[in-house]
């Protein structure tokens, strides 16, 4: 569509780092505005006791919660969670690890005392909860067919398990109890209610996305508007409460920040929006409208005989004419962007560049993550027999029969009087603590950023969302057209979808403000990212290994931690010092390794690019003809190369070369600014805080006499027009890049962005976005004019 056009436009983003605030301004005809009652229909199934996990539970408290502070009386909200009033045991909920318990979490006696979980029954104080069946629903739909009128709202919230349908994946399903419910079966449900009820739908399990194939009801070729929804993830996606990391945290991820927007965001529009930025996980959070854009951008794309991609690229050309219609998106681009330290994308063929180097990139910091997280257990386990060798009391409390007989009540006990005594005596082995600690350290920050990367990933697909969601307005608006006056079925149905997700809740949230909305904390940028990858590299020996063989052992005075050397890799550092297949390693000189594979710890955590001995032996058929040496290795980082990909450089970073596709508007050339201190300012001609920052920008260019070059992403024309309208005083020079290179190197999120470079030409100052209360940030300066 064309962006005066209407069908529906957003307000802009509260802030850039992530909190967003917008409110639908669609235009919806009286007789279709006017709502009936809202009745809130809440399922958790559960599954069977051991996965109705108690997050599940605390969702749907949250949600009750908020739907009555909004108005909802308890009489409108029916709640489905797993075997309902049963008294028997549904819900488990895990007991959090004791202080101390890391010290022996992955070890084998860590995995037998772990926390237990309890499965209890679902407890809930003045709520009725019926069943999570087939049965009950169709019981409930079937009675919600006579009582719900056309006008009514239905709000269906999902907080559950899911499963994938690979061979239809418009059929998943959710978990019931003890059984399951597909996407057709909860259609023919929904399907059953009068028309002009409308259903909106708000699930957070996995492959949730496949559940949006409700908007075609019966099979109609276009959306009646009367289903809608919101989803965690694609429909062939995992969604986060799948990931290891979430599985015993709770109150995170799509559920809750959902549940959190709407308590500041009016509609459930506005909240979906706010998730996208606020949700720091790798969930891909989709709607309906979406989803249906996407299909007919693919629709179109195989009808033309066009790639995907490339089509929405050509739409978004057109899209990109007028910017200034586009801002509540670009602002969206640019706060996700922000918000997970990437950078903020035009275009798929930008996206596809950096996405394509992710993956990569994440396998190998997971197998780094791995890797470290072998080295700490092994030291653990260490740690651990040491104990018990000093300790022979122990010995047979934590032998695995011993243990595997305590009862439930036993371990705890067991585990409250070990671990105390446990960390005692590893704090008291100095070497050793400082062994465990240096690996810990590391392994906590390489599972972060493995974390951080897979958010990055999905953050990439989020933006990816909302460019083909541009494409596709562009598309509905200007070749689906019909004759004159006549609005094309398929902008019709958008419309429909778009008014059915500006759901209001209950009456307006109590509070409009986004100061207490949740946010776990903007990602730092891909700049310092990459180089804490390269301090968390290992370093590289170049060898595999195993115990030495009994065989070996015999006549030998070997300590349990000697290494027999099964392969040697080319062009390795154990090459280059000498070691061949067959070598015994025994550690460094007087310090033998005393714990078995304690020469990939070793290796990981020693120096690179520092000579280190390493005694050997070089065995005979007789021990006694055994030669020893002492090898002089130089560790090498892990052989990796890392991926060079767009994000902003870090202050005191080499500022990227300006591109030569920068073109100059007016007649001033842009001058050669090597060795002189200079500023960029990206900025637009629709963007309102640019405007707002260029005054200060100026008295701070004169004060300092910096050069500036005022950088845009639009078309020279439309600089040029801007600049001759234009009454107050502007930048001298100004460049277009409409290739944006200039934008990607630099890692721009969002406009303004001031770059200070200095006559070396590393980056001193970076400032994305303006806000006239708080002006520039740049060090030592103030401006008199604020």
């Amino acid at each position: 569509m064309t962006t005066s056009g209407a069908g529906c436009r957003y307000g802009r983003l509260a802030t850039l780092l992530g909190i967003v605030s917008i409110g639908s301004m669609l235009a919806v005809p009286a007789e279709e505005s006017a709502q009936g009652a809202t009745h809130a229909l809440l399922i958790n199934g559960g599954s069977k006791p051991a996965a109705n996990y108690q997050s599940h539970l605390h969702h749907l408290q949250d949600m009750v919660q908020l739907l009555e502070q909004r108005g909802l009386s308890r009489g409108r909200i029916h709640i489905f969670s797993a075997d309902g009033e049963d008294e028997a045991a549904d819900l488990a909920v895990r007991e959090p690890p004791m202080a101390g318990f890391w010290l022996i979490s992955g070890t084998t006696l860590g995995r037998s005392l772990k926390p237990k979980t309890e499965v209890t029954d679902t407890r809930w104080e003045g709520m009725t909860l019926r069943p999570a069946t087939q049965e009950a629903l169709r019981s409930w739909f079937a009675a919600a067919q006579k009582w719900l009128a056309p006008g009514d709202r239905l709000f269906m919230f999902v907080t559950d398990h899911g499963t994938e349908n690979r061979d239809d994946p418009d059929n998943g399903a959710i978990s019931l109890w003890k059984e399951k419910l597909t996407v057709q079966e909860l259609n023919e449900l929904v399907g059953g209610l009068r028309p002009g009820v409308q259903s909106v739908m708000v699930m957070s399990q996995c492959y949730s996305g496949t559940f949006a194939s409700l908007i075609y009801g019966d099979g109609s070729a276009e959306p009646s508007g009367d289903v809608c929804g919101f989803f965690s993830t694609t429909r062939d996606q995992r969604a986060y409460g799948c990931y290891p990391e979430g599985r015993d945290r709770d109150r995170i991820g799509h559920a809750f920040h959902f549940i959190d927007a709407l308590d500041h965001q009016s509609t459930t529009i506005a909240a979906h929006l706010e998730v996208l930025v606020a949700d720091a996980t790798p969930d891909v959070p989709v709607r309906t409208s979406d989803l249906y854009l996407e299909r007919l951008v693919a629709r179109e794309a195989e009808t033309r005989g066009r790639e995907l991609n490339h089509l929405v690229d050509d739409l978004l050309e057109k899209a990109w004419i007028d910017r200034a219609g586009w801002e509540p998106e670009i602002r969206l681009l640019d706060a996700i962007g922000e918000r997970f330290g990437t950078f903020s994308p035009r275009s798929i063929a930008e996206l596809e560049t950096y996405a394509a180097e992710l993956p990569p990139l994440i396998e190998r910091m997971t197998t780094f993550a791995d890797r470290w997280k072998s080295a700490l257990i092994a030291v653990k386990q260490e740690n651990l027999g040491s104990f018990v060798e000093d300790n022979p009391r122990w010995r047979d409390r934590l032998a695995p029969s011993a243990v595997e007989r305590l009862d439930g009540e036993a371990k705890p006990a067991l585990l409250a009087e070990l671990l105390p005594q446990l960390e005692s005596y590893a704090h008291g082995r100095t070497e050793l603590w400082s062994r465990i600690e240096a690996l810990r350290e590391r392994a906590e920050r390489a599972s972060a950023a493995r974390w951080r990367l897979e958010t990055r990933r999905a953050a990439l697909q989020r933006m990816r969302t909302v460019l083909i969601g541009i494409a596709g307005q562009v598309l509905i608006g200007q070749t689906m057209g019909g004759p004159a006056g006549n609005v094309p079925a398929e902008r019709r149905a958008y419309e429909r979808l778009v008014s059915c997700e500006a759901f209001e809740p209950g009456g307006s949230p109590a509070s409009t403000s986004t100061e207490g909305a949740s946010v776990d904390g903007v990602f730092p940028p891909l700049a310092d990212e990459i180089r804490l990858l390269e301090e968390l590299l290992p370093a590289w020996l170049g060898v595999r290994f195993r115990d030495v063989p009994k065989s070996l052992r015999s006549g030998r005075e070997l300590e349990t931690g000697a290494a027999f050397l099964l392969a040697i890799y080319p062009d390795s550092p154990a090459v280059a010092a000498g070691l061949e297949v067959g070598d015994i390693v025994i550690g460094p000189p007087g310090k033998p390794f005393l714990a078995s594979g304690q020469i990939r710890e070793w290796t990981m955590l020693s120096p690179q690019h520092t000579p280190l001995p390493l005694a050997a032996i070089r065995p005979a058929i007789d021990a006694k003809d055994d030669r020893s040496f002492v090898a002089t290795l130089t560790l090498g980082p892990y052989p990796i190369k890392w991926p060079e990909l767009p994000g902003p450089p870090k202050v005191g970073a080499p500022a990227p070369v300006l591109p030569p596709s920068l073109r100059p508007v007016g007649d001033l050339e842009l001058p050669d600014l090597s060795g002189r201190s200079h500023l960029l300012f990206f900025w637009a001609t629709w963007c309102e805080p640019c405007k707002a920052a260029v005054p200060e920008v100026l008295a701070l260019a004169e004060a300092r006499e910096l050069p500036v070059i005022a950088i845009s992403d639009e078309d020279a024309a439309t600089v040029a027009g801007f600049l001759e309208q234009r009454e107050t005083a502007f930048f001298e020079r100004v460049a277009v890049d409409p290739l944006r290179r200039s934008f990607v190197a630099h890692g721009v999120s969002g406009t303004p962005t001031l770059v200070l470079i200095d006559e070396q030409g590393v980056v001193r100052h970076r400032q994305v976005g303006y806000r006239p209360a708080e002006g520039l940030t740049v060090e030592g300066w103030s401006w008199p004019g604020r």
